[in-house]
């Protein structure tokens, strides 16, 4: 078996060129760590169930980030480079929103999945904050 390593600058700079597709993934993967530190914390994931099953769109995403921080927030964490490249995709795709709500949730998803990812490198390193 091959040794994949998935590299996050290549997913973003070669494959998702899109900033609607980036935000939507940038906001999965943001998701990923929100749910990792609930589950450190709590044993479950109880933000997730707040958006499973919905069909995510432009404005369920917008609607759906400062939620998302506030709740990073409430564990004393932030991750500087993946929220600062996430809201940088967000207003840039803003007035140029062009994929569907259905691929709106496969890129989301996509971000959310390769979050967990243990071949998963980052180019850059998150600046989590714990207590």
């Amino acid at each position: 078996m091959a040794d994949l390593t998935i590299e996050h600058r290549y997913v973003l700079d070669e494959i998702l060129i899109d900033d609607d597709k980036k935000a939507s993934f940038l906001l999965g993967f943001l998701l990923r760590k929100l749910t990792h530190m609930e589950y450190k914390s709590l044993k479950q994931t109880p933000f997730l169930g707040k958006i499973y099953d919905i069909q995510l769109s432009h404005d369920k995403i917008k609607a759906l980030y400062p939620v998302m921080i506030n709740e990073i927030r409430k564990y004393d964490a932030i991750f500087k480079e993946l929220e600062e490249e996430a809201s940088i995709s967000l207003l840039k795709s803003d007035k140029n929103w062009n994929i569907s709500d259905d691929e709106t949730s496969f890129y989301f998803t996509l971000g959310y999945t390769l979050g967990s990812a243990p071949n998963y490198i980052r180019s850059v390193n998150d600046k989590e904050i714990t207590n």
